[in-house]
């Protein structure tokens, strides 16, 4: 997934690997394919003032494991859902063990 954002550093839209597989192993496909060609909306956007059960709802109502980051209108960057499970799992075994 990448992200495509503007002078502004707004986010315009996402390019998913899956949509630009066959062109990255096609050159003669380099100079004809253009950004705007191979765009998509993202399927929701986390925003840093959302709560973590927030978060949570985004990724299960969309199924997504990746979902971009925006913090006062702008692009962040992306946050994972593997993320957030792997740092839940390390916050429980350090509460476990104390």
């Amino acid at each position: 997934m990448f992200p495509v954002i503007n002078e502004n550093k707004e986010l315009v839209g996402i390019v998913l690997l899956d949509d630009i597989r066959h062109i990255m192993f096609n050159p003669e496909m380099y100079d004809t394919t253009y950004i705007y060609e191979l765009i998509s909306a993202p399927v929701d956007v986390v925003r840093t003032t959302d709560a973590m059960d927030v978060v949570m709802e985004k990724f299960e109502k969309t199924g997504a494991w990746n979902l971009p980051v925006i913090n006062d209108g702008l692009y962040d960057g992306f946050i994972s859902k593997s993320k957030i499970y792997t740092a839940y799992r390390k916050a429980l075994l350090n509460f476990s063990e104390e």
